[in-house]
């Protein structure tokens, strides 16, 4: 390393040197940029003002009878959704559609459904008029104690319940209706129509 006295040529001023390292760093290329901070002032008045809410939680959680009360909550917590889950699964029936409560059954009148049924077989709708009548029997069959009508119960649950053939007919012609793809004829709907009050009957007797 060579030394170089002040005045010598080539020799450098040290006050100049440092004069111009200040202007280097005080350059825009060394210092931070200005990012834009839209928030920053709604962001600090929103922390002014749940900053409470959290110490008041925290001295509630540093004392034993506060731990106490905050585990209750939380446990009426999970319990609340644990019902209400409960209660949206049974809405919504095993099937996924929407379903009746138990008492429910009992407000829905037959007689209604049969002459809904009538109405849309006059308008061509075979399909609807099959699922309205099939509906309306097993309300007659919960009705006369012969089943017990709920939003999960499946034709085969009913059939082995009653061990009837004429409603087993009645089963296969809707499910292949319902479920299968197959439309409903004209002699589906007059067969459901003979074949309800005979199954109602046989059921109520045995």
């Amino acid at each position: 390393m060579t030394l170089r006295w002040p005045g010598a040529p080539g020799a450098v001023d040290p006050d100049q040197a440092r004069q111009q390292a200040r202007e280097i760093l005080d350059g825009r290329r060394y210092k931070p940029a200005d990012v834009p901070r839209p928030f920053e002032g709604v962001l600090t008045w929103l922390g002014d003002r749940l900053r409470p809410i959290g110490d008041f939680f925290s001295r509630i959680a540093d004392s034993l009878p506060g731990k106490i009360v905050l585990g209750a909550l939380l446990v009426a917590a999970v319990t609340l959704l644990t019902w209400l889950l409960a209660r949206h699964h049974a809405a919504t029936g095993a099937g996924g559609g929407p379903a009746r409560p138990r008492g429910a059954a009992q407000s829905v009148d037959p007689a209604r459904l049969e002459r809904d049924a009538d109405g849309a077989e006059r308008r061509g709708e075979l399909d609807l008029a099959l699922r309205l009548r099939f509906r309306a029997g097993l309300l007659r069959l919960d009705r006369s104690g012969a089943i017990q009508l709920r939003p999960s119960i499946t034709s085969g649950q009913v059939a082995r319940s009653l061990r009837l053939r004429d409603y087993d007919e009645l089963a296969i012609t809707f499910d292949a209706v319902a479920y299968g793809g197959r439309r409903a004829s004209a002699a589906d709907i007059a067969t459901a129509r003979t074949t309800w009050p005979r199954v109602v009957e046989q059921a109520a007797k045995s």
